[in-house]
């Protein structure tokens, strides 16, 4: 069969594309039901978009990912809207515009083989378990989250103007959210029990919340310390209006994940090139936050509330050694595969304890921990494969943010965004959640464009 020429393909999907969005618009324009027109010609413009300038279609999506909510479907399946809907139609797509540029070859990098190994053993976790149904919905929309960032990503150049676009998007994006709570939460209250919705309408909780801005943190720190003049107080600013959003946030897993990485990251930046006085400038951010906390009378609530990290008797910390108990009763029965991935939840009611009882413990959540939901989920095996993964990265990482320039301290920041949750991990889990998985899975694709860049400047990949 002789092949469509690529310009002959495209004119003709992009007219088709055209086409299909006005005759939606005059067959539903009229109906009952004019916002289901609206949804579907968005759709279709969204499409086109993806199609012509596929950055801009990841860009938007990135940006509308806090404003998704959770809709539920007919039948109980749950779906992000918009995130989950624009990341398929982007992908679709995409896949197209691959399609008539004559496919898509993915760059050789260690990254590759243990996430391979691991999405395969999480199938057939699945495949294993009792709960075949939600898993294989599961195990699909990770593959579509892992695709969206990393695949796309990872076979993208990542040259300096679009770094550059995408350093300024994520430095953006976490200075607003990061001002938007420290506002709202000024003017309902300054309280651990105001700043669980602090961050509401747009994150749910205030775990997610400053989740996804621990993860963008390290970036515009780095850059305010690499970067000179307006730049320079552009990405500060920025930094501490992300670092003020996870302190009032009352996060205690993410004040961890920050005082685990945040010191030993920037000695690595400034034994790159000897420049230790430059760290002032970081210390003196972290005064001006302390000078906000006491101006606004917090610090006595801020202290107690970290002062709960070890309290037995919190309610929090119960329901977590409650869900923790959970994972590892499954695991005992499950030591290979796990319950199946993604069927944590759906297994939890027959691994409920009575030795800690509190209002959370009949609720439909997951285990508070990464690592024991990867072990109940998926067991050893998945276990192993996904520290295979992990490992791999951060050392494909360090290799990386040892390159001079930017693509260096690029790769340093996102060993250091992904390090945090790494870290916050430990004590919640929020993978299945696509204000977390969007950031998470960019960072890994545009870590394994880092590691192929640097690989090309030095030679084939081993």
């Amino acid at each position: 069969m002789a092949r469509v020429p690529a310009k002959r393909f495209d004119r003709a999907l992009l007219i088709a594309i055209v086409a299909v969005e006005a005759a939606v618009l005059l067959l539903l324009g009229g109906s009952p039901q004019p916002f289901l027109a609206m949804a579907v010609a968005l759709c279709g413009a969204f499409s086109l978009v993806a199609y012509r300038m596929p950055d801009l279609a990841w860009a938007l999506t990135w940006i509308a990912t806090p404003f998704s909510f959770e809709w539920v479907a007919p039948g109980g399946a749950a779906l992000a809207v918009p995130t989950e809907p624009m990341m398929v139609l982007a992908l679709c797509a995409w896949s197209l515009r691959a399609l008539a540029g004559g496919g898509v070859q993915l760059p050789r990098s260690p990254l590759h083989a243990p996430l391979a190994l691991l999405g395969g053993v999480a199938l057939v976790s699945v495949l294993a378990s009792g709960f075949v149904g939600a898993g294989v919905k599961a195990w699909i929309v990770a593959g579509a989250y892992a695709a969206f960032g990393y695949l796309y990503f990872a076979t993208s150049p990542w040259n300096t103007p679009r770094r550059e676009r995408w350093f300024a998007l994520a430095t953006a994006s976490g200075a607003i959210w990061g001002l938007y709570g420290v506002i709202r939460l000024c003017v309902i209250g300054v309280s651990s029990q105001h700043a669980y919705g602090a961050a509401r309408p747009f994150f749910a909780e205030h775990g997610t919340y400053a989740a996804y801005l621990a993860m963008l943190l390290p970036l515009p720190l780095l850059l305010s310390l690499e970067r000179r003049g307006r730049a320079r107080w552009l990405y500060g600013a920025g930094a501490l209006a992300i670092l003020l959003g996870i302190v009032f946030s009352f996060t205690r897993a993410a004040w961890l994940s920050l005082v685990l990485v945040l010191p030993p990251v920037l000695l690595a930046w400034a034994a790159r090139g000897r420049n230790w006085r430059a760290l002032a400038l970081p210390v003196a951010g972290i005064l001006l936050v302390g000078l906000t906390v006491v101006a606004v009378g917090a610090s006595e609530r801020l202290t107690r509330h970290a002062g709960t990290l070890v309290e037995s008797e919190n309610v929090s910390n119960l329901e977590r050694l409650n869900r923790w108990m959970a994972a590892v009763e499954m695991t005992k029965d499950h030591p290979w595969l796990g319950v199946g991935y993604g069927a944590y939840a759906e297994a939890y009611p027959a691994y409920r304890r009575k030795t800690i009882v509190t209002e959370l413990a009949y609720r439909h959540m997951g285990a508070h921990s990464e690592p024991l939901r990867l072990v109940a989920e998926t067991g050893a095996i998945g276990l192993a494969a996904a520290l295979w993964f992990l490992g791999v990265a951060f050392a494909a990482g360090a290799k990386a943010a040892r390159a001079p320039g930017e693509q260096g301290i690029a790769a340093l920041a996102i060993v250091a965004g992904l390090a945090t949750y790494a870290a916050h991990g430990l004590f919640n889990s929020y993978l299945g959640i696509d204000k977390i998985s969007v950031p998470f899975w960019i960072g890994l694709g545009a870590l394994a464009a880092l590691t192929r860049e640097r690989d090309r400047r030095n030679g084939p990949a081993s």
